[in-house]
């Protein structure tokens, strides 16, 4: 799609629609009841949009994204988007009250990364998820992988101390026997079997080769990840390529808070993860995924061949 204006209408013309859009959406976003066309605003908004992005086109998206629940993750980054521009202008104010808005009109549905859910962490008994964590690391186990926290999993035990309230997955990485990426490659495809056949696997994540979900806990997803050791260096798809030593990661330890594997220097994984500011919390945190995927391309095509 073009960033381009729409065939004859100006610049002027095309900001004029932008703010009528975002009327229209912020009406029913506090009404609920203006009965817009909301995918056909949201591809229109999108015909004339041009860059850079001004606040008015970012928030019309936001809202129309979110009444045709669609696009959550684009979402998360058109908020963060916003939430910087704000804090610029030193003006937070007027974005948290943008955000309560949308927060009112899903309820009791909750904006994630992964979609429009009915509940994260904040709302959720935690003992069920952690029986179903060990029940799945103890039964990959018993086919000699080692499997540690990981991720958002891994931040919230280290971090908060229990899952993260704003979460609502499982993240786990397995360690593959493999001592090369191709070798990595070759035996996550095989280790799909192994989950089959100890009723572990759902399904396999179907534009992330490298990521599998495991057995869910009710509504909870757990996604399993693929990490590997080569020539010292520690590799866990996506976000930490070669860029830790062995002796970071291994041998894994058990989490102070659930007893859990977890990386022997959990903080330096973290910061790979989340970058230096990882010890402040941050709902609308946007993974790079376009930068770590290059990283790890032939790898990927390697699982896709």
């Amino acid at each position: 799609m073009s960033d381009e204006p729409e065939e004859g209408l100006s610049r002027k013309q095309a900001g004029q629609r932008v703010a009528e859009i975002r009327l229209m959406a912020l009406a029913e976003i506090t009404v609920k009841d203006t009965g817009i066309d909301a995918d056909r605003l949201y591809f229109e908004l999108h015909d004339i949009k041009r860059r850079p992005l001004s606040s008015a086109w970012l928030e019309a998206s936001v809202m129309l994204a979110i009444i045709r629940r669609a696009r959550p993750a684009r979402v998360f980054g058109w908020l963060g988007k916003l939430r910087d521009r704000c804090k610029t202008a030193q003006d937070t104010a007027q974005f948290d009250l943008f955000e309560k808005r949308l927060r009112d009109y899903l309820h009791p549905q909750v904006l994630t990364n992964h979609g429009y859910g009915d509940a994260t962490f904040a709302s959720l008994d935690h003992n069920s998820i952690w029986d179903t964590i060990k029940t799945h690391i103890s039964a990959l186990a018993d086919e000699k992988y080692e499997v540690f926290l990981n991720s958002g999993t891994l931040l919230g035990v280290i971090r908060d101390k229990r899952l993260i309230d704003h979460d609502d997955d499982v993240d786990l990485a397995v360690i593959l026997r493999a001592g090369t990426e191709e070798e990595a490659a070759a035996e996550w495809k095989a280790l799909r079997g192994v989950l089959e056949e100890a009723d572990l696997f759902e399904r396999a994540v179907q534009d992330q080769p490298a990521i599998y979900k495991l057995r869910p806990a009710g509504k909870i997803e757990f996604d399993l990840f693929p990490a590997w050791v080569q020539d010292g260096q520690v590799f866990v798809y996506p976000h930490t390529h070669g860029t830790l030593t062995a002796d970071d990661v291994m041998p894994l330890k058990a989490c102070a808070v659930t007893g859990q594997p977890i990386p022997q220097d959990p903080d330096k994984m973290l910061e790979m993860n989340y970058g230096p500011g990882w010890r402040s919390p941050d709902p609308l945190f946007k993974f790079p995924w376009e930068a770590a995927n290059a990283n790890f391309a032939r790898f990927l095509e390697r699982l896709n061949s």
